[in-house]
């Protein structure tokens, strides 16, 4: 059977690549001079691997929210909460039995809206307990829509954040916050950033291990 990328992005790369996106599209990198006839010789070498991981991603689309959010369930810090479509103005939350009544009437961006307007208050205050034990300091926490990056922070440490990341545990949350403030010491991820990064979460492989786990969870909305 011919494997066929859905992608194929040529660059001035010398080698050849290939990569696996969450819902399972297969992405090609080539050199601008290299043939069909080597990236789908390339392909059929690594078929083997790319089944075992096109096969761990399917039926991952299914996580992934319709038009018609009534009954969608998704992760909000690591529990399953499920949408249920009201009529009025504002989103309501029930804690106790992990429900979200969102109005009818643009459902998807008021529900979008108000998981931006959670995240900043959460990561916010998050960031700045998470500062003082680091003994850090940082210019200003932001809320981005980025689906590539759970945080960065910049040269002049300004932290930024995917208002996605409140769909993970607490406690990955919080070592995503570790990691950022990190790099207001070590602009890198060179040994001395690790060291920094473990002095803060000495089991940050494991929550490092549920965000790739997870990547499909950058899909939502």
């Amino acid at each position: 059977m011919v494997v066929q990328p859905d992608t194929i992005i040529r660059s001035d790369r010398k080698t050849l690549s290939v990569s696996i996106d969450p819902l399972g599209r297969l992405t090609v990198r080539a050199p601008k001079r290299c043939s069909e006839e080597r990236i789908f010789a390339f392909l059929q070498e690594k078929e083997a691997w790319i089944s075992k991981h096109k096969r761990q991603r399917e039926g991952a689309g299914a996580r992934l929210p319709s038009e018609n959010l009534d009954g969608f369930t998704f992760l909000l810090l690591g529990k399953e909460h499920t949408v249920s479509l009201v009529s009025g103005a504002k989103i309501g939350y029930d804690g106790e039995n992990l429900r979200l009544f969102v109005p009818r009437e643009s459902s998807r961006e008021r529900l979008v809206r108000w998981l931006k307007e959670n995240a900043k208050r959460i990561l916010r205050e998050v960031t700045a307990q998470t500062a003082r034990r680091m003994g850090v300091a940082y210019k200003s926490v932001s809320i981005s829509s980025a689906k590539t990056r759970w945080g960065s922070c910049s040269g002049d440490n300004a932290v930024r954040y995917s208002f996605r990341l409140l769909y993970a545990p607490k406690e990955v949350l919080e070592y995503v916050v570790v990691h950022e403030l990190a790099h207001t010491k070590h602009k890198n991820h060179s040994a001395a950033f690790w060291d920094e990064v473990k002095r803060y979460e000495p089991a940050y492989k494991q929550k490092r291990k549920w965000l790739k786990d997870n990547a499909i969870l950058m899909e939502i909305f």
